[in-house]
């Protein structure tokens, strides 16, 4: 093979890498197909994260309005109305599924002599997986409040609420934000004190008596 050949076969390569290099038709594309991938994470992500803030918003919602409901009670509130109130909060999670809500209402009283005695007057259990009924009882069982929240012989409305939220595409936000998932499900929890408007609510438990302080 003669050198002329070598040498122009040499010259036809490094002007085809010449202009190679200097074409510029495909960068957009290139560039388009890097970045995508990072900004679809961080737009999905954004919107997870706004889903759960929002949800974790309505369970907020769920434990002040239904204690606020039960505060302001009369003397005397049945099983069934408790039922009602505990259904209507429940309508407060739309339109997020609350099949893994569960709420809490109680009245815990203190002592008439040790407002640090507190105990548990009457407390209804609610799970919105079985919205047709409540579970309601009388315990009389000691429950701690945070201090100064009740004086000697007062009583304070209890609403506790969890909810099991589950995102809707991926949890890698949620892993870092909400600890203790399983399954992909992370538990939101919410307790609200609320004082009585007037006198505190008795529980009245089918026919009978009024759960007595």
């Amino acid at each position: 093979m003669s050198k002329p050949f070598l040498f122009r076969q040499r010259v036809r390569i490094a002007a085809f890498a010449r202009d190679l290099i200097g074409r510029t038709e495909g960068v957009a594309a290139v560039e388009f197909a890097i970045i995508v991938p990072i900004m679809a994470a961080l737009f999905i992500g954004a919107v997870e994260m706004s889903q759960a803030v929002t949800a974790n918003r309505r369970v907020t919602q769920v434990g002040s309005s239904t204690g606020d409901l039960v505060a302001r009670a009369d003397s005397n509130i049945k099983d069934s109305d408790v039922l009602d109130i505990m259904k209507v909060g429940s309508f407060l999670m739309a339109p997020y599924s609350v099949n893994s809500l569960k709420v809490d209402i109680r009245v815990v009283g203190s002592s008439p002599t040790d407002a640090t005695a507190t105990k548990v007057e009457w407390i209804c259990s609610y799970d919105a997986s079985s919205p047709s009924s409540v579970a309601c009882s009388c315990p009389k069982t000691p429950y701690s409040i945070p201090a100064g929240l009740v004086g000697t012989g007062d009583y304070v409305v209890v609403a506790n609420v969890t909810y099991g939220y589950k995102p809707t595409l991926f949890d890698v936000t949620m892993k870092k934000y909400y600890a203790g998932g399983s399954g992909g499900v992370y538990t939101m929890k919410e307790t609200v004190y609320l004082k009585p408007r007037s006198l505190a609510p008795q529980l009245v438990i089918g026919n009978a008596p009024a759960c007595g302080f």
